[in-house]
């Protein structure tokens, strides 16, 4: 078209249309933009577009633009890519760093199955975007106020702001450019991590932003805990000019952290312009004071900076400053006292310095500590590890010592001691966890005292159980199996507190119980797992898929993972084909509409999602897979692999008239207590077709995390 008509017609007839397209698909549309966005016309275009919708750059690496591109290692086509990123960055509003798969972590069931000395499972092309998706969906959840993992009850975790003596750790910059970074495990314990930007002349790059943009989303991949984004500046000068300091933190928004810090030392106008359009990023009021210049916590300076913190929107305010003595700890508490009954706006404050390590043990929220892989360039600082911090609230008595336990009437095998009771140890809590191996459900009184801290049930009592709970989860509810009981116990300041502030306060305490709480953390598991292995080809669709083998109570979790994951066509089979209708006939009853005559009741779970969903028995294992339906991209095996008693194993693989998908799927087995099952060796026989075999361990851990973050 340039040869025939010329340049100045192709970039008219390129705005005509962009304008058009922008115009007609404002809403509901993925528009993708290629070299024609950085003509003149077309950036005014998309510049005003983004006025009132997000504009994402997709950003990478040059180097990695440049191999893929096959274009000449010289500084001429460094120049021009750099230059496509600037012209990007100016018309856009928002920033997703797509990091290579390579630099991301091997799938914890691909670690299981060589740790167990099992058949490499390998990542094929179905499957090798799946860290990619994972991370771009984590960016739009970020963005659309979405979650990854649905919450399960009240008690689900909640943000760091609101968490009870939650902590932070900080990385700078360098650190996470350091070579070595990638094997420092970031998930030691704590509730969020800060990513610390120096503010410094001259002014920074573009390589320095991409450095930014990199790290952050590095971060991001690696942890499942909060970012918070803090730009350091010690000089005020620097704070209050329209310079490089605003500059951080508007590059900072772009890559949508959970939250951000403003210096409290910047004007009201600059703060006001930061919280009015933040989105869904959460706003830190901070100030640091330096050495030399911090008034005591007595000082009304502390009351003003929190008062207008919080008038100018912050949803949280964190003063620092160093002590010079131990009383000052004291101050600090009664400081933090006093704000707390003047309002609800979460305040962080604590002393600095190697007299101060008090005020952080009775630190509220969001207390700093130290990772401790990451070398200590400070030995004077007062930071300790979570694992130290933990220690100190125990021998302090914020804290007591609970007794866990599994309670179930075969568990001796169980290895959810081993997994709690290490986790304890690593986090540095007191409580203990052991297994009580029983036949009657009236044994469970025995455990109930005032150092009950919970349970984990199994079978055969997930349902009997429902009978000694005052109150249960929706999910628990809707699959009528309960795997974790927690107690509730009566706090001094109850009748003021909500419920949410009830849920908090009453882990990791001892006491009176006044009632028992059940939920169900097997389908938060299963729901994890498979959106974890699922593949960008077979992401859910209204035409997906699933099989479930069994009818039993981890058959329902499953089933109702699958429901919140969106899929709509679910079969089961069950050697007890009544069993299955049972199961069938619950869940269709739940979603509104029955396949069977009898009548049902409808449950608080119908959601238009689950009002969509279908499901069906299918009777025998030589029966076809039905016409209608796309072959199952998820299956989930929930019975033994096993001998129990008399009863042989079952020897189950999947017919191979369910097993045609042409983009392969996700197996799940969840029979940990045999070393190897059919199923497995069909999952990796079959791998070089798009199939990965999610393995029993994973699930259970996703299992036991989830009961251990509802414990703790």
């Amino acid at each position: 078209y340039i040869k025939e008509r010329g340049l100045n017609s192709y970039r008219r007839i390129a705005s005509e249309t962009l304008k058009e397209i922008l115009k007609k698909h404002g809403t509901g549309c993925v528009l993708v933009c290629g070299p024609e966005a950085f003509e003149p016309q077309s950036q005014s275009l998309i510049r005003a577009f983004a006025l009132t919708h997000p504009v994402v750059m997709i950003n990478r690496d040059i180097t990695l633009i440049r191999q893929h591109l096959g274009l000449p290692n010289s500084r001429e086509v460094f120049q021009i890519l750099g230059q496509s990123q600037r012209h990007c960055r100016q018309i856009s509003n928002l920033e997703f760093f797509n990091l290579p798969e390579s630099e991301a972590a091997s799938p914890l069931s691909t670690d299981l199955s060589k740790s167990l000395g099992r058949q490499n499972q390998t990542l094929n092309p179905p499957s090798l975007l799946q860290n990619v998706k994972q991370d771009f969906l984590e960016f739009l959840n970020s963005l659309t106020g979405g979650a990854s993992m649905p919450a399960s009850s009240m008690f689900s975790p909640s943000s760091p702001s609101e968490r009870e003596h939650s902590t932070l750790f900080s990385l700078r910059i360098e650190e996470v450019a350091r070579e070595g970074f990638s094997s420092i495990d970031l998930d030691c314990g704590t509730d969020a991590i800060e990513l610390v930007v120096r503010c410094r002349p001259p002014q920074y790059t573009p390589v320095d932003w991409d450095r930014i943009s990199r790290s952050l989303q590095m971060i991001r991949r690696r942890s499942r805990a909060s970012i918070i984004y803090h730009v350091e500046c010690d000089r005020p000068s620097l704070v209050r000019e329209q310079g490089e300091y605003a500059e951080l933190l508007s590059h900072g928004l772009r890559l949508l952290p959970d939250f951000i810090t403003i210096d409290l030392r910047c004007s009201e106008r600059q703060i006001e312009n930061l919280t009015n359009s933040v989105g869904r990023t959460k706003v830190i009021g901070h100030r640091s004071y330096l050495k030399g210049e911090s008034p005591s916590w007595k000082d009304l300076d502390h009351q003003k900076q929190f008062d207008r913190a919080v008038t100018l929107g912050c949803h949280v305010v964190r003063l620092v400053r160093e002590a010079r003595s131990v009383s000052e700890d004291r101050n600090c508490l009664l400081f933090q006292a006093i704000m707390a009954s003047r309002s609800k706006v979460p305040l962080i404050a604590y002393n600095t310095g190697i007299q101060a390590r008090s005020s952080m043990v009775l630190s509220p929220c969001m207390t700093p500590v130290r990772h401790p892989n990451i070398p200590n360039s400070d030995p004077t600082t007062s930071l300790l590890t979570s694992q130290q911090l933990m220690k100190a609230r125990f021998a302090s008595f914020i804290y007591q010592p609970l007794h866990f336990h599994i309670f179930g009437a075969s568990v001796d095998y169980s290895l959810s001691p081993l997994m709690h009771n290490a986790a304890f140890d690593a986090l540095g809590m007191g409580h203990t966890y052991s297994i009580r191996q029983s036949r009657s459900l009236s044994d469970f009184a025995l455990l109930v005292d005032e150092t009950f801290g919970g349970a984990s049930i199994s079978l055969p009592f997930k349902s009997e159980i429902l009978s000694l709970l005052d109150s249960i989860s929706e999910p628990a509810k809707a699959i009528q199996a309960i795997n974790t009981i927690m107690p509730m116990r009566a706090m001094l300041d109850e009748e003021s507190a909500d419920s949410s502030q009830l849920s908090t306060s009453c882990r990791n305490r001892a006491g009176p119980i006044s009632s028992l709480y059940g939920d169900n953390t097997d389908w938060t598991a299963l729901y994890t797992c498979i959106h974890r292995y699922l593949s960008p080809a077979n992401t859910v669709r209204p035409s997906s898929s699933a099989l479930i083998i069994g009818a039993g109570g981890m058959a329902r979790a499953s089933i109702y993972a699958l429901l919140r994951m969106g899929v709509k066509n679910i079969m089961i089979w069950n050697r007890t084909y009544s069993k299955a209708i049972q199961v069938a006939d619950h869940f269709t009853a739940l979603s509104g509409k029955s396949n069977h005559k009898q009548s049902h009741h409808q449950s608080p779970l119908q959601s238009r999602r689950a009002q969509e969903c279908l499901v069906r028995v299918i009777e025998t294992l030589d029966s076809p897979w039905p016409d209608e339906l796309a072959q199952p991209t998820i299956v989930v095996c929930t019975i033994p692999a096993h001998q129990i008693g008399d009863v042989a194993p079952p020897e189950f693989t999947i017919p191979q008239q369910w097993f045609h998908s042409r983009t392969g799927g996700v197996i799940v087995e969840l029979s940990y207590k045999s070393s190897w099952t059919p199923l497995l060796q069909q999952a990796h026989d079959n791998a070089h077709k798009g199939w990965i075999c999610v393995e029993p361990l994973e699930v259970l851990i996703e299992q036991g995390r989830a009961q251990f973050e509802l414990f703790t």
